[in-house]
């Protein structure tokens, strides 16, 4: 689910409650600041139903919100950081790069960065293309 910036502001508010439990009008009153709520009262009353259907927000029998906070931690597997394997390297410089027919591309690059690795000693073919080094 995409968030708007309201809904992003809301949650940012809620969260400074540590789970408490805060009326509609409050959060209305000071999550978008004076002018917001001078402006347009309940504002945030739309966009809390959202929250709470997306499981971001959950709502007391008193119509009060609170944000809901992730009690498990999101435990990561032993592999989560991808070998050497996964990203082949072609001569420690460059990832390599294939379309959908599996041939090697050449990179655009722009024409400072092409400039530094002239000075460097890599072959650069025109201005923007590094050619591939076997």
């Amino acid at each position: 689910m995409v968030l708007s910036s309201d809904e992003l502001e809301i949650l940012h508010y809620l969260k400074g409650y540590k789970g408490t439990f805060v009326p509609a009008v409050e959060i209305c009153r000071r999550a978008g600041g004076r002018r917001r709520y001078e402006s347009a009262p309940n504002w945030a009353g739309a966009l809390m139903s959202r929250l709470v259907d997306a499981k971001f927000v959950e709502v007391n029998e008193r119509g009060h919100y609170r944000f809901v906070r992730d009690t498990q931690p999101v435990l990561l597997d032993d592999n989560y950081f991808p070998t050497e394997e996964s990203a082949p390297l072609e001569n420690e410089d460059y990832i390599a790069v294939q379309d959908e027919s599996g041939e090697k591309t050449n990179l655009w690059i722009s024409p400072h960065i092409a400039e530094i690795l002239r000075k460097a000693g890599k072959s650069v073919s025109g201005p923007g293309k590094v050619s591939r080094l076997e």
